[in-house]
């Protein structure tokens, strides 16, 4: 009876790694198609996107005391969108491939990140108006950094 309760144990504990290693999966593509269809926008549909954040934010930066010249914060909102999407990828990749692999873990993924970042590039090249630069993917990698980071200090705290 006891070799039969640890055999479903582990069926189960099987199963969970599977189904944490399929969402996460999907996330990672989820966040992807997401980076990539903004990739896919027209020069004036990313400024107009771009633009409605500026726009919400510049009233409370007001209120903080802060008068920020409109498209000086607009550059600030279209960069930090790179940061902050290529952090939640790269903290999802590493989650992922912390459990599939041993070693190099953050190496694999930040090499993953960068790859996808230059895909990003390469998309808007063929985007009318948009341009590839190799800044947004150096920024796509330190967001990627800062994502792993972050993933590999919250697996240290809760494991």
């Amino acid at each position: 009876m006891y070799h039969m309760n640890t055999l479903i144990i582990r069926i189960h504990y099987k199963r969970l790694q599977l189904m944490k290693k399929t969402i996460s999966t999907v996330i990672i593509l989820l966040i992807i198609a997401f980076i990539w269809s903004n990739s896919y926008q027209a020069k004036s549909d990313s400024v107009q996107l771009s633009m409605f954040f500026t726009t919400n934010i510049q009233p409370l930066l007001i209120k903080l005391g802060f008068h920020p010249n409109v498209k000086v914060m607009d550059t600030y909102v279209r960069k930090l969108a790179h940061l902050t999407e290529f952090m939640a990828l790269s903290a999802v990749i590493y989650y992922t491939f912390n459990q599939v692999f041993k070693t190099h873990i953050a190496k694999k993924s930040i090499l993953l990140a960068i790859c996808i970042a230059s895909l990003d590039e390469v998309i808007q090249i063929y985007t009318p108006g948009r341009t590839a630069t190799v800044a947004d993917v150096l920024l796509d990698t330190t967001g990627s950094m800062i994502g792993i980071l972050i993933m590999k200090g919250l697996l240290k705290l809760f494991h």
